[in-house]
């Protein structure tokens, strides 16, 4: 009990924030502005970050939060990536996302050391752009820990050229791609950062240019991307222990974190599940299932953002200088070219 009364002033100043938030999302989304609850969250932690300093019996709920709800939140996530749905479109892209993982990693390394940005946070832009956005750079950040500023930096670069592309990026798309609805859709969700900016985008093209197929290989394409992180997130941890020269047998449990197995168990289930239970006398039971484990998992990985907001310092930020800001842009424009590129000349 006394452990309950320790996190509840905290619990109840989150939940009114992101109460908030999700008011100010859904007033947005009625002017047609696509700016997930995730990011406003991050914005108004960061605005009362005075306050949150001030009151430390908030700062219980929201070290629990970010050391143990995002990362049940980022397990639950694995049961949105499904083998059956990878595959149908999967395969026209699987190289085109391996080629953009390579060369937006490759580019950032380099530009990195040009410009004296910390290694943690040119990871962080280069998960953010290459693989899910947000979701990317909040879980590599539980691998490297990184400074909270930057943390928040690469949130705020990979959902503000993440929020343009939404916008251009369909138009370019039928610029282009306009006679292979598939091509159009594989562009959008394989150059286009976040899940929901990639299902914004896929919607805008299919009302303005009426292609459900867009939408679908938009969508698929991107589920795909998001699969890496099953792969890059445990790449990273064992780059992490060499650097640090850990013992690998004593230590891999330790450093390679819970949530990734769990992120994986959770596939596996997701596929089992669409395998066995879908077009069964229990498929209604399943896609509910489905459906209140992402909403769980959305939540968790809310509160963890705004924790995070708490806890930077806009100050911080601003030191960190517009050299972060000018990486997101040539990395989000390096995966744009390159993807039409290839869908120009490979497919």
């Amino acid at each position: 009990m006394q452990s309950i009364k320790v996190y509840l002033p905290g619990f109840i100043f989150c939940t009114i924030i992101l109460i908030f938030s999700y008011l100010i999302e859904t007033y947005l989304k009625s002017q047609d502005i696509l700016i997930s609850i995730a990011f406003i969250s991050l914005v108004i932690g960061m605005l009362f970050n005075k306050v949150y300093l001030k009151h430390k019996k908030l700062h219980k709920f929201t070290e629990f939060s970010l050391k143990n709800l995002l990362r049940i939140g980022i397990a639950f996530l694995g049961i949105s990536l499904s083998i059956t749905q990878l595959l149908s479109f999967g395969y026209m892209s699987l190289f085109l996302i391996i080629i953009n993982i390579i060369i937006v990693f490759f580019v950032l390394y380099v530009l990195s050391k040009y410009f004296n940005i910390s290694k943690n946070l040119s990871y962080l832009i280069g998960m953010g752009t290459a693989i899910c956005g947000v979701t990317a750079v909040i879980a590599t950040s539980s691998i490297l820990k990184p400074k909270q500023n930057e943390v928040s930096y690469a949130v705020t670069i990979v959902t503000l050229f993440g929020l343009i592309t939404v916008i251009v990026y369909p138009y370019i798309s039928h610029y282009f791609f306009e006679y292979n609805n598939i091509l159009a859709g594989i562009f959008l969700g394989a150059s286009i950062h976040d899940t929901a900016q990639v299902s914004a985008a896929g919607m805008i093209y299919n009302e303005t240019f009426n292609s459900q197929n867009t939408l679908n290989s938009a969508m698929t394409t991107k589920l795909l991307r998001n699969s890496f992180l099953i792969i890059l997130i445990p790449i990273l941890t064992l780059k992490l222990m060499k650097s640090e020269k850990i013992n690998y047998k004593s230590n891999i449990i330790k450093f390679l974190p819970l949530f990734v197995f769990g992120f994986v168990f959770f596939s596996c289930i997701r596929s089992l599940g669409d395998i066995f239970l879908l077009k069964s006398n229990y498929e209604y039971f399943w896609l509910g299932s489905i459906f209140y484990i992402k909403a769980i998992s959305k939540v968790l990985i809310i509160y963890g953002m705004l924790s995070l907001g708490l806890q930077t310092n806009l100050r911080a930020i601003y030191d960190l200088g517009y050299k972060p800001l000018i990486l997101g842009f040539i990395a989000c424009t390096i995966v744009g070219i390159n993807t039409i590129v290839y869908l120009k000349n490979i497919l």
